[in-house]
């Protein structure tokens, strides 16, 4: 049976006029925010459910949650944005909360867990709870739209189900998309697949956004502007193994310009993820042509009369956090 996903409103009215992206015209500053590489430091927790399906071994989870986060990745950088698994949670004891087949009912207790007991202890952007309890309905997973950076409502949970990860990192990327402004494909939106990854039904995965995601998606930055994405996470925040071809830089990785196919860069060797001969650097701001830029080169402008303008120090291709 095709299962359909569901959603629930928090910030989006739904009578509120859909205005496309591209009628409107971004400032330069609008331009700027959409291009910025965005990150969301994701959370995963595990039921007790699955912990037990899966015969109480935490590798083989691991491992399933880690190729699924892997799969999001590949989804989620035609929009810009890298999912970096920084939390791994699984119940073994018991349960955190009341994982019920009502599946509104376990969002909002999870919404609340997250808020109350998981953020004081683990910061994160965006938190999934992964469940073998089957929903009520034909449902797969929920989650709030437009709702990234919240405390409460930056969640989804999603149902584990199958054999095979490809799926259910779907519906992950699927539920992720609610939280990040998107809702459900109309019969008009394509996107070079036959099916997208916003579209209600399932009978096989699909890999790609619709140009209406990508234009709601847009849309709901410039709205809310959420800052959590914003920030880059820091390699040795990340708990899930180094994946040389992901174009972020992990553990033990001194560049990543994606798969060899797939890479630009001229200071980067794919296979490695280390830096070519005589290379200094790959893609950072204060990196021209694989050496870092002379101290003093501005990286980072000034956003208005109160900021300043971050420049080069000549020692390091980062630029300088932002400072006031």
């Amino acid at each position: 049976t095709l299962k359909i996903c569901g959603v629930t409103q928090t910030t989006l009215e739904s009578d509120e006029p859909i205005e496309k992206i591209s009628q409107l015209t971004n400032t330069p500053e609008q331009d700027r925010y959409l291009q910025v590489k965005k990150y969301i430091e994701f959370f995963v927790v595990v039921d007790n459910r699955m912990y037990r399906y899966y015969k109480r071994k935490k590798n083989v989870i691991k491992r399933r949650v880690y190729e699924m986060v892997n799969l999001l990745n590949t989804m989620y950088r035609h929009l810009n944005f890298h999912i970096a698994l920084t939390g791994l949670e699984i119940w073994t004891k018991r349960d955190e909360i009341n994982v019920r087949s009502n599946v509104a009912v376990t969002l909002d207790l999870f919404g609340k867990w997250r808020e109350k007991k998981l953020l004081p202890r683990k910061r994160n952007d965006n938190a999934q709870l992964l469940t073998r309890i089957d929903f009520n309905g034909n449902t797969l997973g929920l989650a709030h739209i437009g709702s990234l950076c919240s405390p409460k409502t930056s969640v989804a949970v999603v149902q584990d189900y199958g054999k095979g990860t490809s799926m259910v990192a779907v519906t992950m990327a699927h539920e992720m998309g609610h939280n990040l402004g998107i809702n459900h494909d109309k019969a008009s939106c394509t996107c070079g697949s036959n099916k997208c990854i916003m579209s209600t039904r399932r009978t096989k995965p699909a890999y790609q956004f619709s140009s209406c995601s990508v234009q709601e998606h847009q849309r709901y930055l410039l709205r809310d502007r959420p800052q959590c994405i914003l920030n880059k996470p820091l390699s040795t925040d990340i708990v899930s193994p180094p994946v040389c071809g992901n174009y972020f830089v992990e553990v033990g990785e001194e560049c990543d310009c994606g798969s060899p196919q797939d890479c630009q860069s001229a200071c980067c060797d794919a296979r490695t993820c280390k830096l070519k001969h005589k290379a200094q650097c790959d893609s950072e701001e204060c990196c021209e042509k694989c050496k870092f830029k002379k101290a003093g080169a501005k990286c980072r402008a000034a956003k208005d009369d109160c900021d300043l303008p971050e420049l080069c120090t000549g020692r390091s291709a980062e630029c300088p956090t932002d400072s006031f």
